[in-house]
């Protein structure tokens, strides 16, 4: 059954990517033939890089259950290349042109909106600290106070015992509060914006990017007091500190690409924001924030839930790289930096194809 799902679970998603480029038109008798056409190219295509990585014949029936979910999400991201091939291919309304003229759109407005999405980051954190006695201290008081509160729960009364564990703490805290207000933020922004979308035209894209700015911003403050406590804490530091930045790469793409999509469902759904709220509010203790999710849930769940959420695992590999001299597992680390792209493509693209009609639902 497992095996089945391997390619059924690709083939389907290039499936409903092939529809999603022909603007859902496609009949069901169509639908059916392009299953079974994804379903052999997907075989075709996940048997040629099972090859490349020595898995030959009847090998992937031997995959552990990790190995057997890894191949089932990087055939998912293939499928989204394999169906905007196919649709280049068979499809008339999906064209090059078309395809050119999106990439050079959306370049075009990253180079023309970028400066104001600076100023408008600029503005809003002056604004937040405006009329505060303590100004931007706030920035660092309220991460660092949230720090003590659970190092405090969790290293005193829950007896956690990670090496370093106020820094083990604080990073991790630092880096989920950057991916929950992104989450939160997204789904009511073109609403909240809607003075400045009903007069003038603005890639709606650009006004999650500048709230990215924001939080990015705050992050960064927050990570200057971890190389603080690094010091203070004497962390024997290697070279393998140098992953932060692929990690936090990947780590703000995948932040981008769901909140470029959760932006779009926002528009539509008045309700959207209580449930983001909800699935937040328990992802948080599902992606090691407070603790090392890997070694506390027992096995094999707690592997799987380190490898195969995208943010607890992008909050370990970092914990990892600094804390721990340990290099993060490069063929994940790869996996959702290509997931990160591909999500982050499909927002823009939503966005681009609906953006017009956002001032008249709103």
């Amino acid at each position: 059954m497992l095996n089945s799902l391997i390619m059924i679970i690709p083939a389907l998603t290039g499936l409903f990517m092939h529809n999603y480029f022909c603007h859902g038109r496609l009949s069901a008798f169509r639908k059916t033939v392009l299953f079974f056409v994804y379903g052999i190219l997907m075989c075709v295509s996940m048997s040629i890089v099972a090859w490349t990585r020595g898995i030959k014949g009847i090998g992937i029936v031997y995959m552990t259950l990790p190995h057997r979910i890894e191949f089932t999400i990087l055939g998912c991201a293939m499928s989204f290349g394999i169906a905007l091939g196919l649709c280049l291919v068979i499809e008339r309304e999906v064209t090059i042109e078309k395809l050119k003229g999106y990439l050079n759109r959306f370049f075009g407005d990253v180079r023309r909106y970028y400066k104001y999405a600076v100023r408008s980051a600029r503005a809003d954190l002056h604004s937040e600290v405006a009329n505060a006695y303590l100004d931007w201290l706030w920035w660092l008081i309220e991460p660092f106070c949230m720090m003590l509160i659970y190092t405090l729960i969790f290293g005193v009364v829950f007896n956690a015992s990670e090496p370093f564990f106020p820094i083990f703490i604080f990073s991790g805290l630092t880096m989920w509060t950057f991916f929950s207000r992104g989450m939160n933020v997204s789904v009511n922004i073109v609403r909240s914006n809607k003075g400045i979308i009903s007069k003038i035209y603005l890639p709606k894209f650009i006004l999650y990017f500048a709230r990215m700015l924001v939080n990015g911003f705050k992050m960064l403050v927050s990570f200057a007091i971890v190389v603080i406590m690094l010091i203070v804490f004497k962390v024997p530091v290697s070279f393998r500190v140098l992953y932060f930045v692929p990690i936090m790469i990947v780590f703000f793409l995948f932040t981008f690409g769901m909140g470029s999509i959760l932006m779009h469902f926002g528009v539509y759904v008045n309700d959207l924001s209580y449930i983001v709220g909800i699935v937040l509010s328990m992802l948080m203790y599902f992606t090691g924030t407070f603790y090392a999710v890997g070694k506390r849930i027992p096995a094999p769940f707690g592997e799987l839930l380190e490898q195969f959420n995208p943010v607890a695992f992008c909050i370990a590999s970092m914990r990892n790289a600094v804390l721990y001299n340990t290099s993060p597992q490069m063929d994940l680390l790869i996996m959702w930096g290509l997931v990160a792209v591909l999500l982050s493509a499909v927002g823009v693209y939503t966005i681009y194809r609906n953006e017009n009609a956002y001032v008249k639902v709103i």
